[in-house]
């Protein structure tokens, strides 16, 4: 799972061309690394690769600046294939409202695990313009 991750990220890393991904309406942002550019009253979407047969889940670490940016809606996409225990993905929408530059942190971890440390973090950058 975790050498999947690694891949898609280091893909996307190799292949992408400047550090800005721009977000005329709605798009999907699945590198971290990479800053999103964002117009006021459009979506951000990020995908995730995930697999909650695992009990892990994508879930905000931090609360958003809610003068630039706020939550729409999350839902996980199990994977097509009917293969135990196969992952899927999360979908994680957001709102640009307002002009600045924020932070989407999240971290991949158990709900029930409150003292231990999650197995992954992203950061993700947001300029809404």
């Amino acid at each position: 799972m975790l050498k999947g991750i690694v891949f898609v990220v280091l893909v996307f890393m190799i292949t992408a061309i400047g550090g800005v991904q721009a977000a005329d309406n709605q798009g999907v942002f699945p590198d971290p690394s990479l800053v999103i550019e964002a117009k006021a009253g459009k979506d951000v979407v990020i995908t995730l690769e995930s697999n909650r047969t695992t009990g892990f889940e994508w879930q905000l670490s931090e609360p958003l600046d809610k003068n630039i940016i706020e939550f729409k809606s999350s839902e996980y996409i199990a994977s097509d294939g009917k293969l135990v225990g196969a992952g899927g993905k999360e979908v994680w929408t957001f709102r640009a409202i307002g002009a600045g530059k924020t932070f989407i942190v999240m971290k991949y971890a158990r709900p029930w695990e409150k003292d231990v440390a999650p197995a992954m973090k992203e950061i993700f950058t947001i300029s809404v313009k």
